[in-house]
Parts: structure tokens; C-alpha cells; sequence
């Protein structure tokens, strides 16, 4: 889409999508996603673990220069941000590579606040919140959340040299990156504030308590062992946040260094942060306070905290006055008691199994051993450090190892088989011309294709209505519970709700080849009959596929549309247009109203359907990013329906006039037309983006204003020379500027 200008609408994103607003959570704001703009495709399966290896270093880095500031020792610093960049969380969620790309960058927001604090530096701020704005909304929220509990932390710390104009002069430039940064977060905002899974909220004993009896043991066990696979809980097994990125483990050093500062440093920022956000983390709605007070369970904010933990762990491996017993003591306390609970009996039926807790018995105590392993090595390292002998020399090639060790566990388990690697690769991404239909700009279908291949059809440059994605058209989240099918981050419809797929225009189905159907057997879709085998699929060709855009001679109103069965509804979109009640008036007599007793429909009675639509389609039928064009042939005026999804960003001219654009069929769009000959035109401009463009722009001008008259101003008043780190002194634990 990059590469081809496309930036309106998608076609290839489940039914289609505000391609701005679906991808803006993704990668469209990352730098790392536009270097890949530039390599050819077939480069790509061997450039992303080089970038996933580049955005871990930039990590790395960035954490290190915010970690330096409050130590003495280099090494201890880099220490620290091998912590933070191979922590749990980081470890949890390669699997979601587009959050490395947040992580990378976040310390910055940290250094930036801390030099326009402490070292009366003028725009850094303003430019560390656009870059994170821009990266991702969603991280973006929780971030904005962070930085407020950690300006008020800091506030207490004599080594913060806050003030009230400083206050004003941070908060005054937020204001000003937000602004740099609405080129995407408005179009972002506009897409997603009517989705119905933003507005799920915690009411009552859910504010209070987890309803997930695992949540907080796995929090906790998170934090202390490495963390489990993404969809596989192992120890506390559940069904319920499966992929909320619950994981905290430092390698090597568990909560050895936090337990033990928090310990010995009483009244410290930092203690006071970490303790704050572990509040948050168990209080259901303190942690929905990092997502807009939203009902769904994500622990997603988690790397915040853990770049304060990695440097609580730098800190007391860098300050020889700390003892770790105390940490040693409950992290071997912890391990122990998880080692316990999973020799727990277990019943299935009328057998007791011992040694069988954990899902995965064989893997927990690999992570188990693993981190044991690494207390004993931590142990050994204070061991040393009491005896006076310096300890970061060896430290840091440890903390490599553990690092390495640690991702090599989390990796090799999660990536089950690499014979399912292999066939993922030969089938979706190197298909090699192996699937030879396709789409043109004046020859539109979709297709649908079997369960858990979802975007498949994606790599191939095929629409399809199978569809993995969280961030889709407000409107498609509306329909399709409407019909019974359940809408959350996938668009996955049972075959058995046939009409869809003659609704939808769609012109072929993909059914895997299997051991259990090496041979075409056909499929349960009337109309449908088989075409090929290509890719390791069986096609089968519907030959009752409807064009893009055709009418109806009957109408069915919202309100009596309310009062069918959802088995009856599916079925009915053939049948008859779905039309708002305040819409009924104006075309109630270009069409005839549905009786309100229908019968069930037969598979003839479907592809009769088929045949009458297909008498009034359109003739001809072309899209672009930027809108479609079509043209029809109708006896009378009528409304023309196309299955795209209704949105605001739609507008369109029917013979050169613009018409309104009705809601029909609860989600999609139709518009009318007179007898005869007619041209119609829709026309996409993404919601928000100029609006957003310009907001963008004022902020680079009243950025600039703001340099220029800081310039100015420190011109004639110019501050006393200052180090550009802090220097820490552990004797009297003050920080001098």
C-alpha cells in the first residue's frame, strides 16, 4: 500500500479500511517499518530479525543513557538496559514485533523530561512525546498515564529541580508534540472512537478485583520466572488474557535488585514508582487507568515500570552499601513455592495425577531451572562483591548470557515446529505464483477461504472476508453480531451463514488440502463448484457471484429487522435491503416492504435470490485507494447497494450531482439512483487527516516560535554551565547538577 501511494482506503483489509486508521496502531508511525519500504519482498523474511536485533539495540541504548544518569558505573548502566531490553515483557511480546518499536524509543520520554528539568533544555520534550505519539496511539495513552505518576514522584526527590515554570514549560511543550504528532493521531482517533471494544468499562466488584483467579498469581510469577509463551499460560493455566503481554522477569537477577533496594532505600523516588505502578497492576481499574479506563484486561504498560526496575537493579549492583539477602531470600522463596505449586495433584475424572499443575510440565521447569541457575549465579556475584572484590566485569557478560538464554527459551518453545514455519513461509509469503487468480482495478471479487488462514488471502493481493485484524471500519464491528457472528479482533463467519458470501461478492473459496480431503469433495455453499487446486488449496469458483453494487425490490426497517432470529437475519440480506427507520420514507416507494412472517430459506430459494440481484447489478465496477466508480442500468430509481463499509470519510455524485449516502444493511452503503443510464462515483478522503495535517503544521510554527524565542531569551540570560548527566554520590545519596 506504502510503495503504491495508497493511503485512503484498503481493499485488502477484511471487507476494506481506513488505511491510516487501521495501520497507525501497527507500524505506519515506526521508522523501522519505513526502511522496509525500501527492500524488495523477498528480502524481508531474513530483514526482520536483523531489525527486531536493531530495535532490541536501540533499546539497549537508550535505556543505558537514561540509566547512566543515576549511577556511577558504565557497566552497571549497560547492565541495566540489557535488563530493560531483554526483560520479560520484551521476551513475551516478539511475537508482536510492532511493540519493540515502542520500547525502543521510550526512555527517551524519560531522558527528555529529565534534561528540560534539571538541565533547562528547550524542545527535546516536545519532540521525544511527537515521536512516541506517532509510534503508536495505543502505547501512547499509557505513556502520557506514566509520565504524570513519574513528574509527581520526582517532585520528591532532591535531585529534581522542578518548579512551576518548569511545569508550565513542560506541560506547554506535551501540548506541542501532541500536536506535531496529529497527522496520525487524529485520523487514529476518528477510526477507532466509535469501535464497540473501546467502550467496554469496569463497573462495581470488576473495579476491585480480577475476576481471573490466575490473573495475579501470574502476574506475580511473571515477574519472577521467565514468562510464559503468548496463548500458552503454563503454570496458571487460563483461557482469559492469553495475549495481554503479562511478563516482568530481569534475566539473571530476577527481583533480586528491586526487592533488596526497596529494602535498604526507604523514601526513595524510584521505590515509591515501582510500589505505585504494583498497585496499579493489581487493581483492575488502576490498571485500566493506562487505557482510557477500558474494560479489557492488558498489561501492556508493564515496560514502563520495568525500565525503573532495570535501573533499581543497576543502581544496587553499582552501590556496594546495599545488601542483597534480602532479595536473594524472597526470589529463592518464590521460586520454591512455584516449584510447589506445580507438583500440586491434579483430577481429571476419577484420576489424581501428581506433577501435572503446569500445562507444559517439561518447559516450566526448564524456565524453572533456568532461574534457579541464575539466582545461584547472582548469589555468587554478592558473594564476591562481600568479599570485596569488584563484580560488573563479570556481571556483564553474565547478564549476556542469561539475555541470550532467556530469549533462546522463549523463542524455541513458542515457535512450536519449524515444519509449521516451513509451511506458513511456502504457502502465505513465498507462494511463488503458485495462486493464480487475481484481482484489477476494473475486475473486483473477494474470496473466503478455510478456518485459521485467515490473512493468507492478504500476502496473495486477494480481498477476503476472512480477516485477522483489530483496528477495521466501526461498521463492520456492527454488523456482524447482528448476525450472530462474533466480532472482536478477527471477521471470521461460519460457512453456515451462506448469504454473506453472495452478499459480499464473493467469487472463490480456498479449502486447505488436508489429510482428510486430498481429493476436491466440494464444499457446503450452494452455487459453488470446484475450480482448481493451486498452493496447496482446493478452489472452488461460485458461480452465482454477485458484482459489486446491484438493488433490491424489497426493504426491511431497522425496527422490523430487530425482530428476526439472527439465524433468520443472515439469510434476509438477500432477500431485501436493511434500511434506518428515518430512511424508510424517502425510498419506501421505490421499493416494496418485506412481509414480516418470511420463511426459512432453501438453497434454491438462496441462489434464486442470486439470479434477481445479479438482473440489476452494476455493468462495470473500478476502485482505487482514493474511491470506486461504477456504472447501472435500473428501470426505475432505486437504491444501489455496495457492500463497502459505511464510514464518514465517504462522499459521492451519482451523474455528476452529489447524493446522500444511506446506512444500509446495518454497516455498509447505498446510494440512489434515477431510471436509466447512471454513473456513480464514491470518493474516500481518510476522516481527520487534513484536520490533523494542519494541526501538525501550526505545531511545527509554534514550535519553531518557541525555539526562536528560547534562543533569544537564554541569549540574555544564559544559565550557569552544567554536566549533561547526573553524577551520583551513594555516601550522601544527593544528586549534584
Amino acid at each position: 500500500a506504502v510503495r503504491s501511494g495508497s493511503f485512503g482506503w484498503n481493499w485488502y483489509t477484511d471487507l476494506g479500511a481506513n488505511f491510516i486508521g487501521s495501520y497507525a496502531f501497527y507500524l505506519l508511525g515506526s521508522p523501522f517499518f519505513w526502511i522496509t519500504t525500501i527492500l524488495p519482498r523477498s528480502w524481508m523474511l531474513y530483514a526482520l530479525p536483523v531489525l527486531l536485533s536493531v530495535k532490541h539495540g536501540i533499546a539497549v541504548m537508550t535505556a543505558y543513557a537514561y540509566i547512566q544518569r543515576f549511577v556511577r558505573s558504565r557497566n552497571a548502566a549497560l547492565i541495566g538496559g540489557l535488563l530493560y531490553a531483554f526483560s520479560g515483557f520484551q521476551l513475551f511480546n516478539l511475537f508482536f514485533n510492532h511493540f519493540q518499536d515502542v520500547t525502543a524509543f521510550f526512555p527517551l520520554l524519560l531522558i527528555a523530561m529529565e534534561e528540560s528539568i534539571n538541565q533547562n533544555r528547550k524542545g527535546i520534550f516536545a519532540l521525544a512525546v511527537a515521536l512516541m505519539g506517532c509510534i503508536n496511539y495505543f502505547f501512547f495513552t499509557g505513556q502520557a498515564v506514566f509520565l504524570v505518576l513519574y513528574f509527581i514522584v520526582r517532585c520528591f526527590s532532591k535531585d529534581f529541580h522542578a518548579t512551576p515554570k518548569k511545569f508550565f514549560r513542560l506541560a506547554f511543550e506535551a501540548i506541542i508534540g501532541v500536536l506535531l504528532a496529529c497527522f496520525l493521531l487524529l485520523p487514529s482517533a476518528l477510526a477507532i472512537l466509535a469501535n464497540n471494544r473501546i467502550t467496554s468499562r469496569l463497573y462495581g466488584m470488576d473495579m476491585l478485583a480480577y475476576n481471573d483467579r490466575t490473573r495475579i498469581w501470574r502476574i506475580i510469577e511473571s515477574f519472577f520466572l521467565i514468562p510464559d509463551v503468548p496463548a500458552r499460560p503454563n503454570l496458571f493455566s487460563s483461557n482469559d488474557a492469553k495475549w495481554a503481554s503479562i511478563g516482568g522477569y530481569l534475566p539473571l537477577f530476577s527481583m533480586v535488585g528491586v526487592l533488596s533496594f526497596c529494602k535498604y532505600k526507604d523514601g526513595h523516588w524510584a521505590k515509591r514508582l515501582v510500589l505505585l505502578c504494583a498497585i496499579c497492576a493489581f487493581v483492575p481499574i488502576l490498571n485500566s487507568c493506562f487505557y482510557a479506563l477500558n474494560g479489557s484486561y492488558y498489561a501492556r504498560w508493564f515496560y514502563m515500570p520495568i525500565c525503573i526496575m532495570a535501573l533499581i537493579t543497576a543502581y544496587v549492583l553499582d552501590n556496594t552499601t546495599i545488601s542483597a539477602k534480602y532479595g536473594l531470600g524472597i526470589s529463592a522463596l518464590m521460586m520454591a513455592v512455584f516449584g510447589v505449586i506445580s507438583i500440586l495433584p491434579t483430577k481429571n475424572g476419577d484420576k489424581v495425577t501428581w506433577g501435572k499443575f503446569a500445562e507444559y510440565p517439561l518447559h516450566f521447569y526448564l524456565v524453572l531451572g533456568i532461574c534457579i541457575l541464575s539466582l545461584v549465579a547472582t548469589a555468587f556475584l554478592f558473594h564476591r562483591r562481600c568479599a570485596g572484590k569488584p563484580i560488573l566485569a563479570m556481571a556483564l557478560p553474565m547478564t549476556i548470557a542469561a539475555c541470550t538464554f532467556c530469549t533462546m527459551t522463549v523463542v524455541y518453545f513458542g515457535a512450536y515446529t519449524p515444519q509449521r514455519a516451513e509451511e506458513y513461509i511456502d504457502k502465505a509469503i513465498d507462494k511463488e505464483g503458485d495462486v493464480k487468480i487475481a484481482v484489477s482495478e476494473d475486475d473486483f471479487f473477494r474470496i473466503d477461504i478455510s478456518k485459521d488462514r485467515d490473512n493468507y488471502p492478504m500476502f496473495w493481493g486477494l480481498p477476503c472476508i476472512r480477516a485477522f485484524h483489530s483496528i477495521v471500519p466501526a461498521s463492520i464491528m456492527e454488523f456482524y453480531p447482528e448476525i450472530g457472528v462474533t466480532r472482536d479482533v478477527a471477521s471470521r463467519p461460519e460457512r453456515s451463514c451462506k448469504a454473506i458470501r453472495y452478499l459480499f461478492s464473493v467469487r472463490y473459496y480456498f479449502d486447505e488440502v488436508t489429510p482428510d480431503n486430498l481429493e476436491p469433495e466440494g464444499i457446503d455453499l450452494p452455487g459453488f463448484s470446484y475450480y482448481d487446486t493451486q498452493n496447496g488449496f482446493h478452489i472452488y469458483k461460485n458461480d452465482y457471484a454477485l458484482p459489486m453494487g446491484f438493488t433490491f425490490d424489497s426493504y426491511v426497517s431497522r425496527s422490523q429487522w430487530e425482530t428476526y432470529s439472527e439465524s433468520d437475519r443472515c439469510n434476509l440480506l438477500l432477500r431485501a435491503l436493511v434500511l434506518e427507520d428515518d430512511a424508510v420514507e424517502t425510498y419506501q416507494k421505490d421499493m416494496q416492504k418485506l412481509p414480516d412472517a418470511v420463511h426459512q430459506m432453501s438453497d434454491e430459494d438462496l441462489l434464486a435470490e442470486c439470479t434477481e440481484r445479479a438482473k440489476t447489478a452494476c455493468d462495470s465496477f473500478t476502485y482505487n485507494s482514493k474511491g470506486f466508480h461504477a456504472t447501472i442500468s435500473t428501470d426505475h430509481e432505486n437504491l444501489v447497494f455496495f457492500s463497502v463499509p459505511w464510514e464518514e470519510g465517504w462522499s459521492a455524485e451519482v451523474n455528476g450531482e452529489p447524493v446522500a449516502i444511506e446506512k444500509a444493511d446495518i454497516g455498509f452503503m447505498a446510494v440512489p439512483v434515477p431510471a436509466g443510464d447512471s454513473e456513480i462515483t464514491f470518493t474516500y478522503h481518510t476522516p481527520g487527516l487534513k484536520a490533523g495535517a494542519l494541526l501538525s503544521l501550526g505545531g511545527l510554527v509554534l514550535f519553531a516560535g518557541y525555539l526562536t524565542v528560547a534562543g533569544i531569551y537564554n541569549k540574555r540570560h544564559p544559565n550557569p554551565k552544567t554536566e549533561s548527566i547526573c553524577c551520583v554520590d551513594y555516601s550522601t545519596e544527593e544528586t549534584a547538577n
